[in-house]
């Protein structure tokens, strides 16, 4: 675990081009298309033997707390879900409440194990996964966001 407060071009194209199967990325970007910059993106890598995806995810720190987060997961999570995906699962800095507070918004089945480096949580999804912690609408996410470019599935 780190602070990322940048990423090199290499990083930046591992992120983008991604094969859509086994590795997915979505990325919140404002400013016009020409010139657009990356304020946050989500990010999941297949397990094809658990059929379970680890999920990561960055947000500028003046994007924090404004809902992208949420956006992102959820359209994460919809993917997922179209392509088969059983759940996701995350490592989470135990000191890393606001990753923690979004992990419990997802819908489906959610399980932590806390040790001392880490929040280890497993959320289940689908029809075989009993929705425990089903998002309450005053936590949808709304469908407009305060950034003027799209979230879009990386290429």
């Amino acid at each position: 675990f780190r602070r990322v407060r940048s990423l090199s071009y290499a990083e930046l194209q591992n992120l983008c081009n991604v094969n859509h199967e086994t590795e997915v990325a979505f990325l919140g970007v404002t400013g016009p298309r020409e010139n657009e910059e990356v304020v946050g993106s989500a990010c999941y890598f297949l397990s094809p033997t658990t059929n379970l995806a680890e999920t990561a995810f960055m947000v500028a720190p003046e994007w924090q707390g404004l809902g992208l987060g949420s956006a992102l997961q959820t359209r994460l999570q919809e993917y997922a879900v179209s392509r088969g995906v059983c759940g996701f699962v995350a490592e989470i800095l135990p000191q890393n409440q606001r990753m923690q507070r979004l992990a419990t918004r997802a819908p489906g089945r959610m399980t932590t194990v806390r040790d001392q480096d880490a929040v280890h949580v497993t959320i289940l999804f689908g029809d075989d996964a009993p929705d425990d912690h089903p998002a309450r609408p005053s936590s949808t996410p709304p469908t407009t966001f305060p950034f003027s470019g799209p979230i879009a599935a990386g290429r």
